[in-house]
């Protein structure tokens, strides 16, 4: 006899608190509902959090890190990439809601969404009003495994475009040490100082790593 039996929808998880438990039962649940006829949800859900350590991390994973876990036969590393996007967009729309600052807990969840499993280096800026909402999250520069190119004079002027008076910088580091180097400071302090010139101010700093990251403002690197 068959099971008819539509499978329980999954939902996205977008919030701190959740058990290994829960991100194993959510995981299963996704792969049920992506692939009917996979022979073993519940192992793979458990290979998943084994290599990315939770499922918010497995979704942000790219598509080379799930095919090494899911095998090459399958598509769902492309339909978990689908889901992914979908879970970012969520982020996003709630990101844009919030106070930047209130809603710190929910950007650095969302940095690493965008960042945490990137392969190769990117540079985003949040650019924000003076009541720190979100005008626009753009990505500005793409580059190679430990270098991306940085143009502070281009982030001035589209912060003058879209009318911004404070910024965030984040940029990921996928080698997953999330500790600044001299020329990330270096870097980071001349954007501030051509900032303060046009009465822009780089609020933060934050460099994503593989679930770990570093604020330069907690550290103390910006005023």
């Amino acid at each position: 006899m068959h099971d008819h039996t539509s499978p329980e929808p999954a939902t996205i998880p977008l919030g701190g608190g959740i058990s290994r438990a829960d991100d194993h039962a959510f995981m299963q649940r996704l792969i049920r509902t992506l692939d009917l006829s996979h022979p073993a949800p519940d192992r793979l859900a458990a290979s998943f959090l084994a290599r990315f350590g939770s499922a918010g991390m497995a979704l942000s994973a790219h598509v080379g890190g799930l095919d090494e876990v899911a095998g090459r036969e399958t598509a769902l590393p492309p339909l978990l990439a689908v889901v992914r996007e979908a879970a970012l967009r969520l982020y996003r729309a709630r990101v844009r809601r919030t106070d930047i600052l209130a809603g710190r807990a929910g950007l650095v969840a969302y940095l690493q969404a965008c960042m945490g499993h990137e392969v190769i280096e990117q540079f985003r800026v949040l650019f924000l009003d003076d009541r720190f909402h979100l005008l626009a999250d753009e990505l500005m520069g793409t580059g190679t495994v430990n270098h991306s190119p940085v143009y502070p004079r281009e982030i001035m002027r589209r912060a003058l475009e879209l009318g911004a008076r404070r910024l965030v910088l984040a940029h990921n580091h996928p080698a997953g040490q999330p500790d600044p180097s001299a020329a990330d400071i270096e870097m980071t302090l001349r954007i501030a100082q051509i900032g303060r010139i046009m009465q822009v101010t780089v609020h933060d700093h934050i460099i994503v790593g593989n679930g770990r990251t570093h604020s330069f403002r907690a550290a103390g690197l910006l005023g």
